[in-house]
């Protein structure tokens, strides 16, 4: 058996899956599935710099299909800590936080880390109890997929344990956060409809109030990607006024009522009677109508009532959403959106939270709060061309 830590790799293991589908996977486990010692597959788990980098990723790859996860009893016995991090996410039902706590906790427990995954249903007040109420429980860090919370709550109430928050952090300072795309996604959303020759463009999923006055209220994902798209049609000439602004909940149902509703207008606004039966059609327009939609889920659900009405996608209107759900590669037309690359920001988050965890239970310094932003691309599909 190789056992040397940065030297030749291992022999590749026959096979990684346990002969008893019952059997609880253990560190030696692993070690005979790699071919590396115990402790080199403890090393590579728990980032130890002993390891190569290729040894370390092939180790935590076998380990995940294996389904290992660490001993929290063992780890916290070793080292003062649970092996146990915290996520909250923001509401299961909402198609873009489900596939951020999958890859959350694939990353934790890659990384040797148990999970305990709950949601705050999109409330503040929730968001805050997950911080006030749990200081009993035994956790090492907290990952928080909260919109609502600010610095200083977390600051607050945080324990002094380790926590990093995804969400609107445009103004964090001392907290560690990940933003979403949310300015320059939405301005790429509207440019890419304003190239597709959309001369006239309505927003479905607005903030139901939006003041007069350009700098105030621009917190929060819907205010911000708004506020980008109004900014970005405004260098074309394009005025987003309050008929142009169509508010609705976030959610399949929302997108599909409020497009059915803009359907009807627009069916009202170019209708033209037809000489024999009395009936109407909808007369041709000069441009398509570009509908940016802020979330995937709200265009998923206008694509279906546009159907319905008989409103053409792409030739009536154009429409882009905002999260690249894997759903809207499938859609009929398939939807066009800014599309977050989450596996890669749930990697970099939860490698940031280890290395923080690992400083506090060294005693070393903590790093300066990091502050970054999801990468994101725009993905041109048939609900745009």
């Amino acid at each position: 058996m190789q056992s040397s830590q940065n030297g030749v790799d291992a022999a590749a293991p026959t096979t990684t899956e346990p002969a008893d589908p019952n059997h609880v996977v253990t560190l030696a486990d692993v070690a005979r599935a790699t071919g590396f010692s115990q402790m080199t597959v403890s090393n590579a788990l728990r980032d130890r710099p002993k390891v190569s980098e290729a040894n370390r990723r092939k180790i935590k790859e076998i380990a995940q299909r294996m389904g290992y996860q660490a001993n929290a009893a063992a780890t916290m016995l070793r080292n003062r800590r649970s092996g146990i991090i915290q996520i909250v996410i923001d509401d299961f039902e909402v198609p873009f936080h489900a596939s951020l706590a999958k890859y959350l906790a694939q990353e934790a427990t890659a990384r040797g880390y148990q999970v305990a995954v709950r949601q705050s249903e999109r409330s503040g007040s929730a968001e805050m109890r997950v911080l006030k109420t749990e200081r009993g429980l035994i956790y090492d860090g907290v990952i928080l997929d909260a919109p609502n919370i600010t610095e200083s709550q977390v600051l607050a109430h945080a324990h002094g344990r380790p926590a990093l928050v995804i969400g609107d952090c445009a103004d964090f300072s001392a907290v560690d956060s990940m933003d979403t795309a949310c300015a320059p996604g939405a301005a790429d959303a509207a440019e890419h409809l304003w190239e597709r020759g959309c001369r006239e463009c309505y927003v479905l999923g607005a903030p139901a109030h939006w003041p007069t006055d350009e700098t105030a209220h621009r917190t929060g994902f819907g205010p911000r990607r708004f506020a980008a798209i109004v900014d970005a049609l405004a260098g074309h000439g394009v005025r987003i006024d309050d008929d142009h602004r169509i508010p609705c909940d976030w959610t399949l149902e929302g997108g599909h009522a409020a497009a059915a509703r803009l359907a009807a207008r627009l069916r009202e606004a170019h209708a033209v009677p037809v000489a024999g039966d009395g009936s109407v059609q909808t007369a041709t327009a000069t441009s398509p109508i570009g509908i940016l939609c802020l979330t995937d889920t709200v265009a998923l659900g206008a694509l279906r009532a546009f159907a319905e009405c008989g409103v053409r996608v792409p030739d009536d209107v154009r429409v882009i959403g905002f999260d690249g759900l894997a759903i809207g590669e499938y859609a009929v037309p398939s939807l066009s959106t800014v599309a977050m690359d989450v596996p890669a920001m749930a990697a970099t988050v939860v490698a940031r939270l280890a290395a923080a965890i690992e400083a506090q239970s060294s005693g070393a310094p903590l790093p300066d709060a990091m502050h970054e932003t999801i990468p994101y691309r725009l993905v041109a599909r048939e609900s745009s061309r």
